[in-house]
């Protein structure tokens, strides 16, 4: 399809542009403007423990252990589904990691170790909603993945793990990978 083709290079494009603006530091404006809104805000509505909680409960141990008891639903369940996602899966974690120590970009807060580009937290969140969605593709789920992911988003970034731009990159990431390794299942399919 070429719709996928088009939009694998949109994806590219705005990732490889995300990067180039780490390095240039243009966008650090727009990343301290956002961590500063949902700082004001979650004083305002007190989401501290709310975010504080929805990042210990799906860390990246915790997240990945739920898509192991995903993926053995989807094998009983749906198991035509199995093999790409899990693909999809190993990629996505393996491409994120990798761009984690690629780039090296330091965290907002000395006192965080480790690099921040791209959140982890956000990136593996979202492959298992992507997962859960193979399993349950219904209207409640997707409600659900959407306030889950947003919440990922706006607690790494509160909690001054990420910056904005790190959650954002997860997102296409996953969301890249996803439609490459499906555009690559579609002209070599899995036996």
């Amino acid at each position: 399809m070429k719709k996928d083709s088009m939009l694998i290079m949109s994806y590219a494009i705005i990732l490889l542009l995300i990067i180039v603006s780490i390095f240039t530091k243009y966008i650090y404006p727009i990343d301290h403007a956002v961590y500063h809104f949902i700082q004001n805000n979650t004083i305002e509505f007190r989401l501290h423990n709310y975010l504080s909680i929805v990042s210990f409960i799906f860390s990246p141990l915790h997240t990945v252990f739920l898509i192991g008891i995903i993926f053995i639903g989807l094998y009983f369940y749906n198991k035509q589904h199995f093999l790409p996602y899990l693909i999809f899966t190993i990629t996505a974690l393996i491409t994120g990691t990798l761009l984690k120590y690629i780039i090296q970009r330091p965290r907002p807060s000395d006192l965080i170790e480790g690099f921040s580009f791209p959140s982890l937290h956000t990136l593996i969140l979202f492959v298992a909603l992507f997962v859960l969605l193979a399993l349950y593709n219904t209207y409640i789920v997707k409600w659900i993945s959407s306030i889950l992911i947003i919440s990922m988003m706006c607690s790494r970034i509160y909690l001054n793990a990420h910056f904005f731009s790190d959650t954002v990159a997860s997102l296409i990431i996953v969301h890249l990978v996803y439609l490459t390794v499906n555009k690559i299942l579609e002209r070599h399919p899995l036996s």
